[in-house]
């Protein structure tokens, strides 16, 4: 049968047994996939794109100092030059631009730059949103789009140069974004809030609120527990005592 989150029902909670499901607080959003990039997949193609420019983006991390003449080679440090932008802490510029680069191919080539820049695992505040790293993004861009970017040049009339390329992969990177950048989860969100309004233990939750689900009609999906890394929030210290947790009458196996 169907029902609801039986807010405020000790009785009919504990009658029920849940099926395992993915939590919404254990499904990964988006900023966890960029902070997580090491377990992102190892991409052939990215390697492709970014190998051959291996030496230059090492100068990037290595020696982040500005130069108007080699800013010719690096538009994102010529945004740096002009925007007159200050280097953070560590040292580091912080760029917000990655074009239409979803947040599952930014991890993939933050793995990347990781496994094949020298000194980058141990860096990673120096380039992980900075210049090295933006750069990166504006090689694959500039692979991806080249024959986009071309056509869009002839059809203007302008004549084509390799050396217009890179700057028309940057123009992109900062006015593109991912076609699903502006889409909210609509699932996740409403998975969200059922499961505050199903574990919330809280006064206005009652008794109701402290893990009370299936208690007297035995054990979950697969022994699962439900209550595991349960977000703090969601626990607000109600007063209880321990016979909440006792089980009335185990009702018989369906």
């Amino acid at each position: 049968d169907l029902v609801d989150e039986l807010w405020q029902d000790r009785t009919k909670r504990r009658e029920i047994r849940l099926g395992e499901w993915v939590h919404s607080w254990d499904t990964p959003r988006e900023e966890d996939l960029i902070q997580n990039f090491m377990s992102a997949p190892v991409s052939k193609e990215l390697d492709v794109i970014l190998r051959p420019h291996i030496a230059a983006l090492q100068r990037l991390l290595d020696s982040p100092n500005l130069n108007q003449d080699e800013a010719e080679r690096y538009p994102v440090m010529d945004f740096i030059i002009r925007s007159k932008k200050k280097p953070d802490g560590v040292g580091a510029y912080s760029i917000p631009f990655c074009g239409d680069i979803s947040s599952r191919e930014y991890a993939k080539i933050a793995r990347w730059f990781s496994d094949n820049i020298p000194g980058a695992p141990s860096q990673v505040q120096k380039w992980l949103g900075g210049m090295p790293l933006v750069h990166a993004f504006t090689l694959v861009v500039a692979h991806r789009k080249a024959g986009e970017f071309k056509k869009r040049a002839q059809a203007q009339n302008k004549e084509w140069h390799d050396s217009k390329l890179l700057r028309m992969a940057w123009a992109d990177l900062m006015i593109s974004y991912p076609t699903d950048s502006f889409v909210a989860d609509v699932d996740l969100e409403c998975l969200t809030a059922l499961e505050a309004r199903m574990f919330e233990d809280s006064k206005e939750a009652g008794a109701a609120g402290n893990q009370q689900w299936g208690l007297d009609a035995g054990q979950h999906h697969r022994r699962w527990n439900p209550y595991l890394n349960i977000p703090n929030e969601w626990v607000l210290g109600r007063e209880c005592n321990e016979s909440e947790y006792e089980v009335r009458y185990l009702l018989p196996a369906q």
